[in-house]
């Protein structure tokens, strides 16, 4: 019984990397991941090609993977020495060279690597830069693009698009003020102005608005005069108010509706009284918490959050288009304040849902943050401008600056700091360019934070629980892949390391990991091989063939039979069973040593390797720690 993998031996480690990476890169160190019950280990077990009997009753567990490829592996996970390794190599047909590598602790992780390429067609030339940084000083953020792609660009039916904005937010205030202008080669249609101005009176709410231009024959009816004008923006705009318990009062200001030419064209100035408005939304609402079998706040808390939505102010949205000659310009300026209070008034309420899917300590986190912010008055602001131009009818040229800044951070992360909350640091660089026939990237990541993994592991957790929580009941994968988190939470993990490498056609990959109580896993890893007690996993490539043996313990009593054996779930009528005395052969082992040279960590012997991080080697990631054990498993298991 050969199983063909080929190519899966490699990326099935580098799959489950991607899933454990996944919700630590993208959301930070103290988020949990999106759909955790996708994160699991299946807990049925395949039955092994051959089962080699010791007196004992311990076993060896031998499952053979062929290799339609040329790829090799060398693999292993010691329970004793709380090691695992991995060095795995396959071909690949890109002509890439790059090189990556990732070193992580239970306080973070940090790394680098770079790239080179063959060009893209669609590339005439590139220069990209990304830098940001978090710290206790300061947290800024850089992004600048300057690109030339071929005529096959999307944008090759364009002559230009260009805007330019920002974006300020504090703790009760947001604002946005920018522009965008699209010029195509061809008319987009009608020459036509839209203006909108809404802004909050103590009364309620003023829309006004101005259109002038050519419009449909199919709406002139609701147009051609000033009172069928009136009752077109009534039903527009009284209906919004009324079925949200307020009114609207509608007045035109000036009116010319002409419809001499090939279209008629209309040219109106009008402005929009809403009275009563926010009130009914904010009673709205209470009236729907009150009502709600699943809140749990008295009518007197939710009167008060009820006052507290009523406290924000929308002091002016205005938004502007004018199209004119295949060129149409766009601008809009927003700015809400005092939301403060509305802000934790949901949090309020979503912590005294019981279907709510965010758990109490992070809404309590996310409350702390908001104070904090307050208190420290924290201003974050972005900045962008950008241009694409379509010179000629073979290129397309990008230009792009993204910029981010804040103020009063140091205020806030001693803030943060009064309230129990550190927020560590993290950098981000990213460089890439064109080099005549190639392109060449090269980057860093870090992030530290004091027991960052700790926090993660717990994120998660809470995650599970909450995913329980609003399905119902529990699922197996949402049970299996709680296990598999607790149990590394209980593994005491000191530290991981994975390098990449592509050269020549060749893809290599090593990583391992240390614990100091790798036993934690025993009951994830005997799930995987019908509840046994698993000490170690060893793989290794011979040929074209990957044989992976599970040493496990105490498998069946000192006098059992093969018929005993054959009806354990890790066998069946295909499986060759060798009892004690009946075979005489050595099996693979770890090579502890080595991987403990790899990972910089203490060996069996007292001796100490000099560390990744202290001997210059890069780090790019996080993950390691649980792919070596779950990625042995999935390979034996691989159908």
């Amino acid at each position: 019984m050969v199983r063909n993998i080929s190519k899966y031996t490699v990326l099935a480690l580098v799959q489950v990397l991607v899933l454990l990476i996944a919700p630590v890169a993208a959301t930070g160190p103290t988020t949990g991941p999106q759909s955790p019950q996708q994160r699991t280990l299946s807990n049925s077990a395949d039955p092994a090609d051959s089962i080699y009997v010791m007196e004992n009753g311990d076993a060896v567990l031998a499952y053979n993977n062929s290799n339609s490829g040329n790829g090799t592996m060398e693999f292993g996970a010691n329970v004793t020495s709380g090691l695992v390794h991995i060095l795995a190599t396959d071909e690949t047909e890109s002509d890439m060279d790059a090189a990556a590598s990732l070193v992580m602790t239970p306080d973070g992780y940090s790394g680098n690597g770079s790239l080179t390429a063959n060009r893209p067609d669609s590339i005439s030339d590139l220069t990209l830069d990304v830098n940001s940084k978090q710290n206790e000083q300061t947290s800024t953020g850089d992004l600048s693009l300057d690109a030339t792609f071929d005529s096959g660009s999307s944008l090759s039916m364009l002559n230009s698009v260009n805007t330019e904005g920002h974006v300020t937010v504090t703790a009760d205030s947001f604002s946005t003020k920018g522009s965008g202008t699209v010029s195509s080669a061809m008319a987009a249609g009608a020459d036509k102005k839209l203006k909108y101005d809404l802004r909050e009176t103590e009364n309620g709410f003023v829309l006004k608005g101005t259109q002038s231009g050519a419009i449909s024959p199919y709406m002139s009816s609701s147009w051609d005069s000033r009172e069928n004008a009136k009752e077109h923006l009534k039903s527009q705009y009284a209906s919004v108010a009324t079925q949200n318990g307020g009114s609207a009062t509608v007045t035109i200001d000036s009116y010319e509706y002409d419809e001499s030419g090939v279209k008629p064209t209309l040219d109106i100035q009008y402005h929009v009284e809403f009275t009563g408005l926010k009130d009914a939304i904010a009673q709205s609402i209470a009236q729907s918490l009150k009502s709600s079998q699943q809140v749990s706040l008295s009518d007197e808390e939710i009167d008060s959050l009820s006052e507290d939505i009523k406290k924000m102010r929308i002091d002016h949205v205005t938004f502007g288009l004018n199209q004119h000659d295949g060129t149409m310009k766009l601008s809009w300026d927003v700015e809400v304040d005092n939301y403060d209070s509305a802000a934790l008034a949901a949090l309020e309420v979503a912590g005294n849902t019981n279907a709510s899917s965010m758990n109490g300590q992070n809404i309590d986190r996310m409350k702390k943050t908001l104070e904090a912010q307050q208190a420290a008055n924290l201003e974050q602001t972005v900045e962008w401008s950008a241009e694409a131009t379509h010179p000629s009818s073979e290129t397309t040229t990008v230009t792009a600056e993204v910029h981010y800044d804040s103020k009063n951070w140091k205020a806030y992360v001693q803030e943060l700091k009064d309230r129990d909350i550190e927020l560590g640091r993290s950098s981000v660089t990213l460089h890439a360019e064109s080099n005549g026939d190639e392109v060449t990237a090269r980057g860093s990541v870090e992030m530290k934070q004091k027991e960052m993994l700790s926090k993660v592991t717990d994120s998660m957790l809470s995650s599970f629980g909450s995913s329980k929580a609003t399905s119902g009941g529990s699922s197996k994968a949402t049970s299996g892949g709680s296990e598999l988190v607790k149990a590394f939470r209980s593994s005491d993990f000191q530290s991981a390391r994975m390098d990449v490498d592509v050269e020549s056609g060749t893809v290599t990959l090593e990583g391992g990991a240390k614990f100091d109580n790798m036993t934690a896993f025993a009951d994830v890893l005997g799930d995987s091989y019908g509840d046994t007690e698993v000490a170690s996993i060893v793989g290794r490539t011979n040929n074209d063939t990957t044989t992976t043996y599970v040493r496990v313990t105490g498998l069946v009593g000192e006098n059992a039979t093969k018929e005993d054996v054959r009806a354990l779930a890790v066998a069946n009528a295909d499986t060759e069973i060798h009892m004690a005395g009946e075979w005489d052969r050595e099996f693979p082992s770890m090579d502890t040593e080595d991987a403990a040279t790899y990972l910089g960590v203490q060996q069996a012997n007292g001796k100490e390797t000099k560390s990744a991080s202290e001997s210059g080697q890069p780090g790019f990631g996080v993950g390691i720690a649980v792919v070596a054990l779950a990625g042995a498993a999935l390979l034996a298991r691989r159908d």
